[in-house]
């Protein structure tokens, strides 16, 4: 029995860097998921746990593309910084929240992350948009999107992917490969921030399912970044929309029967 709980927690954890890589969102929902509907997690200690993972496989993301050349270091000096701060406070309002307003929350951001995500693809599919120069997303815009990512990191445990490769593709219109690329390392200190504190905060984290997920998470993101070179433009963006829309879909029931099954 432990056995297969372990080689389940190990394929979370697999998923996470995988997706995670491709499609920039982090991988964190799935963790979230897990460990606060599955086993009770309170909110800080879920998200704690997921931000740990995504330490170890954004870190993996970001030695592969920063070797790669996708990283624009500028648009990164730009989201990093202003991402950790934010994080700080998204962490601490994760600390005053109960557990059923922090589900009712997770599942809105995620259903409205996936809704503009897609919208964003389709748009951009229709009027077949020209990508630009990386150099027009080094704007006060980024700055303010980039505090934003990181409050909604610290609270609900998550990549900053959601809310910034969209941005970034879809708004700026640069190379996706370049956008996810970009994220994916600025979301390596973010989460590192995030995880410190929400340690810090609840003071005993369980840490039984820590290493089969960063084991996972680690071979996921080496196989994520692979991916990400090969995968079309518009394909990774697509991508990115329909692994939030299903999550958000998912958070959205699973919050709706927790407040008719006790």
């Amino acid at each position: 029995m432990l056995l297969i709980l372990v080689i389940a927690i190990f394929a979370i954890g697999l998923a996470v860097g995988l997706l995670g890589n491709i499609s920039g969102i982090g991988g964190g929902v799935m963790i979230v998921l897990v460990l606060v509907y599955g086993y009770g997690f309170k909110p800080i200690d879920a998200a704690g746990l997921s931000l740990l993972t995504l330490v170890f496989s954004t870190l993996v993301g970001f030695v592969q593309d920063i070797r790669k050349g996708l990283v624009d270091r500028v648009l990164l000096m730009i989201i990093a910084p202003i991402g950790v701060v934010a994080s700080i406070l998204g962490t601490e309002i994760t600390n005053y929240v109960s557990t059923i307003t922090f589900k009712g929350v997770f599942a809105i951001i995620l259903i409205c992350l996936g809704l503009f995500s897609l919208y964003s693809s389709r748009r951009q599919r229709k009027f077949n948009f020209t990508k630009k120069e990386s150099g027009t997303a080094h704007t006060g815009g980024t700055g303010i999107l980039a505090a934003v990512a990181g409050a909604v990191s610290g609270f609900v445990g998550i990549g900053i992917g959601g809310i910034m490769g969209t941005y970034l593709t879809a708004i700026k219109k640069i190379d996706a490969k370049t956008a996810i690329a970009t994220v994916v390392a600025a979301t390596l200190p973010i989460t590192i921030m995030g995880a410190s504190l929400h340690f810090y905060i609840s003071g005993s984290i369980n840490l039984t399912f820590a290493p089969p997920l960063i084991v996972g998470a680690v071979l996921g993101g080496l196989a994520g970044t692979s991916i990400i070179v090969k995968a079309p433009h518009i394909s990774l963006r697509f991508i990115q929309g329909y692994v939030i829309i299903f999550f958000g879909s998912l958070s959205v029931l699973l919050f709706i029967l927790s407040l008719y099954v006790h």
